[in-house]
């Protein structure tokens, strides 16, 4: 049949249809309030500096929330302000942030954005991206090597309160077992597939808890599947039980008759 193609007993067009505008709207609505069901709703921080929030991003690349905390706190014990930090030398920012890891490569990248902030708009802030519209504010910040489309989507969700849905490495995990985006769909691809049918005013609520449950429940490695609230909707739990149960044992009377069996 044209335009179909059977890939574990499925079509690619039940794929498809499992991801059309509509389905994936509900789907999101149904993991939000499942989600909310089990971890509450979490609180909101009050709107933080943008500049500040944008550096803490960055140090937060491949490492931990703990690492990146470390180094962001010697940072600013280092150089008081940002004026002083775009003074600095690299080495000298690079030591600061050392417990984040790759050093000089993330200080290259502050000490960069920092010189072209004060270049381009006289001060070291970027509060004025609050008088911009998303898409502005995100193109704005995503032209500067090594801040990415999630870098500014949670630069800003966190510290500018806007409704942006920020995909890190958890959501894109979770997202492709549920079926929600296609198994060769990037991380970056994943905003703008899956953020116009996130719940309105929900994305922060979602983004929080999609973490949790990606730490707890939806796990890399060993997935607590049984204890999962979204097993119905989820391909990749279907898929395992599929495979489970094609794993049928041989019967033991058999193995006792092979074992039996006289040598020639």
């Amino acid at each position: 049949m044209v335009g179909q193609t059977s890939t574990g007993g499925r079509s690619t067009d039940m794929v498809q249809n499992s991801r059309s505008p509509s389905i994936l709207r509900k789907k999101l609505l149904r993991l939000a309030d499942g989600l909310r069901e089990r971890f509450g709703v979490p609180s909101r921080p009050r709107r933080a500096n943008i500049l500040d929030a944008l550096v803490q991003t960055l140090l937060s690349q491949s490492t931990t929330d703990h690492n990146r905390n470390l180094a962001f706190n010697e940072l600013k014990k280092q150089f008081p302000d940002w004026d002083a930090a775009a003074a600095a030398t690299q080495g000298a920012l690079a030591r600061a942030v050392r417990s984040a890891g790759l050093g000089n490569q993330k200080a290259a990248r502050v000490r960069s954005f920092l010189h072209w902030l004060r270049d381009e708009h006289g001060e070291l802030s970027l509060e004025f991206l609050n008088e911009k519209s998303d898409t502005q504010a995100v193109e704005l910040l995503t032209r500067h090597k090594g801040i990415g489309i999630k870098t500014a989507y949670v630069t800003l969700m966190w510290a500018s309160d806007r409704d942006l849905f920020a995909v890190d490495v958890h959501i894109h995990r979770i997202s492709g077992r549920l079926g929600l985006i296609g198994a060769k769909t990037t991380p970056e691809k994943a905003h703008s597939e899956l953020g116009p049918f996130v719940p309105k005013g929900r994305a922060f609520e979602l983004h929080v808890n999609m973490l949790a449950f990606g730490r707890t429940i939806c796990k890399a490695s060993s997935p607590k599947c049984r204890e999962c609230d979204f097993r119905r909707m989820c391909p990749h739990y279907r898929e395992l039980n599929r495979k489970n149960s094609n794993q049928v044992p041989e019967p033991k009377r058999t193995r006792d008759k092979l074992r039996q069996a006289p040598k020639n």
